[in-house]
């Protein structure tokens, strides 16, 4: 049977420091929130934000996603209801925030920060871009493969198919990659841009090179424009978007 995954990621929150206990409460909750019993499997906590990740029979995503609309609603099922308010409870003692997502970047629900009221969050918005990053967690059984990048502290959660996932395996931990693709954006109450996930669709490998090599290289080219230029940073970024 067909399977599809949904997400429930607990922001500012890792599993090496989320205690047990507490996650406990919030999957009990999550259970009663979704419904469909039989149709629902917890399969584990990735790194970032707490992701819960559970696994979800195709065929009842319809019904899963009607119950959580009406939950949110204040209507449907009163077990459902009262499972989305404990949830909403416990984010607030926590003041934290929280989403709830199909495996595809539908967002299903979201749970803002108590702090930040009813302001508004945009989005999602889809953009082309890249990421650069050491490659550090890849691997997953379904046909969209997880990827995780580091870049200067920031984590990046992605994914691809199996195919370039054979392709960057070799990476890990090792030198810092370019990845190409479409991300997921959100703008934040405080009008700062969020990326929340990323397709990847191709990558390279960047030259690790230091920035005085680079230079001297340049220096060496004859007859080289860039040394006789009043602007050469802005003529280099010409150069390289046109």
């Amino acid at each position: 049977m067909p399977k599809k995954e949904l997400h429930f990621s607990i922001e500012g929150t890792t599993p090496h420091t989320f205690p047990m206990a507490r996650l406990a409460d919030y999957l009990r909750e999550l259970a009663t929130l979704l419904g469909n019993e039989d149709n629902v499997h917890f399969l584990r906590v990735d790194d970032g934000s707490a992701n819960c990740a559970m696994e979800v029979d195709a065929e009842v995503e319809p019904t899963i996603s009607e119950r959580v609309r009406q939950a949110q609603g204040g209507i449907g099922p009163k077990e459902a209801v009262k499972a989305l308010k404990a949830i909403r409870f416990y984010l607030d003692e926590d003041d934290t925030s929280a989403f709830m997502e199909w495996d595809k970047g539908e967002v299903l629900i979201e749970f803002p920060r108590k702090s930040q009221g009813t302001e508004e969050t945009f989005g999602p918005f889809w953009e082309d871009g890249s990421l650069d990053g050491m490659l550090i967690k890849i691997g997953g059984m379904d046909e969209t493969v997880p990827v995780h990048l580091l870049y200067e502290g920031v984590h990046h959660a992605c994914n691809t198919t199996r195919e370039l996932a054979r392709k960057l395996a070799p990476y890990i931990f090792g030198k810092t990659i370019r990845v190409h693709g479409k991300g997921k954006w959100y703008r934040n109450s405080e009008g700062k841009w969020e990326l929340r996930w990323f397709d990847i669709r191709d990558f390279e490998e960047l030259n690790d090179a230091s920035l005085l090599d680079v230079v001297g290289r340049l220096r060496a080219i004859p007859h080289n424009d860039l040394m006789n230029s009043k602007d050469p940073l802005g003529d280099i970024i010409k150069l390289r978007h046109g």
